[in-house]
């Protein structure tokens, strides 16, 4: 993909209590927005990218906090730069934001036996450390070993930077689609599939996720992963069980435990209950099948 000179980040520290209401309203503004929470900190810091200045400024006019200009060396760190800290997934999955590859043999080398995912630092889009990412993982690693042997396929809604469907393409799923409305992430996407070397078995697509959903074949998805605001699950629960086939199962985070109800409650009127769940803080993952 082209690359950009410069982004541009509004930004904006809020307290932990008021999180939840400033998800809910930028969401509503259709701000694309990341929230993070660094260790021993206690507020949260919401960030917003965008390629000019004119509509980070237009952010601070509307929500306050203050815009910086980001170069490509500030989000795209060398080797030197990456932590080298690494998230184990169950005993299959090893992810590292190490980009390098000797820096990735070397993990490797470290993990034998287990497949080692590599996403360096991509304007937030997803290496693996959001908990709701990790807790999809370790889902998707339990839906590959039931599968083992078979051919699977999977779908998955709100992909970032693509690390749920490479993962899916490593663990042996032979056809995945990966749906996101956001051009940029998706350009990294499919670069982070060239990379891992399963861009073959990848079908990219800029669309809305809910409405590719309701034009799906019936009984045509084996397993859909969907890491998406709460309001975007419950208003996608009616699309997904007439496009999964039978033995289907759903990998649905991107929720608070405030809103876990809300979403339940949305997956059982769907006929799709989920029936276990995994926390990790304020972030819940759900698995159905």
């Amino acid at each position: 993909m082209e690359k950009v000179e410069s982004l541009y980040r509004w930004s904006k520290h809020v307290d932990e209590a008021d999180l939840e209401e400033w998800e809910l309203r930028l969401l509503g503004a259709d701000v694309n927005c990341i929230a993070e929470k660094l260790v021993k900190r206690k507020r949260w810091h919401l960030s917003s990218y965008t390629e000019s200045r004119t509509e980070a400024e237009e952010l601070q006019a509307a929500y306050g906090g203050g815009v910086t200009e980001v170069r490509p060396e500030d989000w795209m760190p060398s080797a030197e730069m990456a932590s080298g800290g690494v998230l184990r997934i169950r005993d299959a999955l090893v992810v590292t934001e190490l980009a390098e590859p000797e820096n990735v043999r070397k993990v490797e080398q470290e993990h034998p036996g287990r497949i080692v995912l590599s996403f360096p630092p991509q304007l937030a889009f997803g290496t693996g450390a959001h908990p709701t990412t990790a807790s999809c993982l370790r889902f998707l690693v339990d839906a590959a070993k039931r599968r083992n042997g078979q051919a699977w396929n999977l779908v998955d809604l709100g992909c970032g930077s693509g690390i749920l469907a490479i993962a899916a393409a490593k663990l042996g799923a032979t056809n995945i689609v990966a749906i996101e409305n956001d051009a940029m992430a998706l350009g990294y996407a499919r670069e982070n599939a060239e990379r891992h070397g399963v861009a073959d078995r990848i079908e990219f697509l800029c669309e809305d996720a809910i409405a590719w959903m309701h034009a799906r074949e019936r009984g045509s998805i084996q397993v859909v992963a969907a890491n998406l605001f709460s309001e975007l699950l419950i208003e996608l629960m009616p699309a997904i069980p007439a496009a999964l086939a039978p033995g289907g199962e759903i990998i649905l985070s991107g929720f608070l435990t405030s809103q876990t109800r809300d979403v339940v409650e949305a997956s059982k009127s769907c006929g799709m209950p989920l029936t276990d769940f995994l926390r990790r803080g304020k972030w819940v993952a759900g698995w159905g099948g």
